[in-house]
């Protein structure tokens, strides 16, 4: 085994132990530190540089929660203890290293010192750091960026791009990001359910929120608008475009998306809506509460939905004076979906796709019915399978 050249002056080698020579020269009575914080990230730091990580044993603290005395070791330290009943091949970097460091306040002082209680290793220093976990572990600073990042709504990806450009060292990888946005969620939750914090969120940032539970105090709707939505939606309430999206979320609940539209033909998601059933009453619920938003302004002329009758009868209900038209996204996948089932020939197929997205282009009422009479004539040839 090959070690690095720069470790080469700091350790000696001997019955299988590694002592670290530079790191116990630099440790002297004039060695102190202003906070344990600082203590801490000159260890760690320096043990680095050498190729070793120091982790933590254990702290003793005052009965005020002042901590006083840290010990301090080597991350190969203390004895891997594999559990009895498993049938993973498991294994562990400890090896009992003695390596130990003890970091105690000074009343005298009124720092921090360090001193040594075991210099040496049982294992040679790590020669390359980019795979260590420590050496991906984010700064405090770094860590701060996440969080404001994550608050953002940017991408994991981004936020790690972001991380190298500013650090060219840094060899975080994306499960590091993963890992410090977990750990800001559940500082966010502190205790709460993650109900508590949807609702502390929607009250906080201003949202135009309403919700009804059950019998059992259990939620069974969730309608939010955000404030900008808000006002573009008063201002272009013409044109509605309701779906219900699936496996958004842990608890199956189905996501209602309201889309409108702007004069300029440009989309805007006006709220979504969690229901506990696609059923009439939880889409009438929802369309109420839509309803309350617009107040004295229009209400919507025009209404795509795609064929699903209990949202079309709880259309009805709110909106009896909205033109109801069917998503022709969805009609077409229909069709497609059961042609492909049919029409054999890939040829033929393509034709069909031609000829039908001509039909549905029309601009004229005489364009349609021409149109229709070539899709009729192509599709002779199926006279039992497909009607139109």
């Amino acid at each position: 085994m090959t070690y690095p050249k720069e470790c080469a002056v700091f350790f000696v080698h001997s019955n299988n132990s590694w002592q670290d020579l530079n790191f116990c020269n630099q440790i002297s009575s004039d060695l102190k530190f202003k906070s344990c914080q600082e203590l801490l990230e000159w260890t760690k730091n320096t043990a680095h540089s050498l190729g070793y990580v120091i982790v933590t044993r254990r702290s003793k603290a005052y009965g005020n929660g002042f901590v006083h005395t840290i010990i301090l070791i080597c991350d190969h330290g203390r004895e891997y203890k594999p559990k009895e009943y498993t049938c993973r091949a498991s294994g562990s970097k400890r090896t009992n290293c003695q390596f130990q460091l003890e970091g105690k306040y000074s009343k005298e002082h009124d720092k921090w010192m360090l001193r040594v209680i075991c210099d040496e290793h049982n294992h040679p220093p790590t020669q390359h750091m980019e795979g260590h976990p420590f050496a991906r572990w984010l700064s405090v600073d770094e860590t701060r960026l996440v969080d404001n990042l994550t608050r953002k709504n940017v991408a994991s990806r981004e936020i790690l791009s972001t991380l190298k450009v500013q650090n060219e060292n840094n060899v975080s990888t994306i499960k590091t990001i993963y890992n410090a946005q977990q750990k800001i969620r559940m500082h966010e939750q502190a205790g709460r359910t993650p109900i508590q914090v949807v609702m502390s969120l929607l009250h906080t940032n201003d949202y135009v929120y309403e919700f009804t539970t059950r019998d059992s105090n259990e939620l069974e709707n969730l309608f939010f608008v955000h404030p900008t939505s808000w006002k573009i939606w008063r201002a272009f309430p013409h044109v509605l475009i309701i779906d219900a999206m699936y496996k958004t979320n842990k608890y199956n609940k189905p996501l209602v998306q309201i889309v409108g539209m702007t004069s300029t033909q440009k989309t805007f998601s006006v709220g979504f809506s969690f229901i506990h059933r696609e059923k009439e009453a939880n889409y009438t619920c929802v369309l109420n509460c839509l309803n309350s938003t617009l107040d004295t302004c229009m209400h919507p002329r025009v209404i795509i939905i795609d064929i699903e009758l209990a949202l079309i009868n709880a259309c009805e209900t709110v909106f009896p004076d909205a033109a109801r038209l069917l998503c022709r996204w969805h009609i077409e996948q229909n069709i497609l979906k059961h042609c492909n089932k049919i029409i054999m020939l890939e040829d033929d197929r393509c034709s069909f796709r031609s000829l039908w997205n001509l039909l549905v282009e029309s601009p004229t009422l005489m364009d349609y019915t021409e149109n229709y009479m070539q899709l009729q004539s192509m599709l002779i040839k199926y006279p039992h399978k497909l009607v139109f």
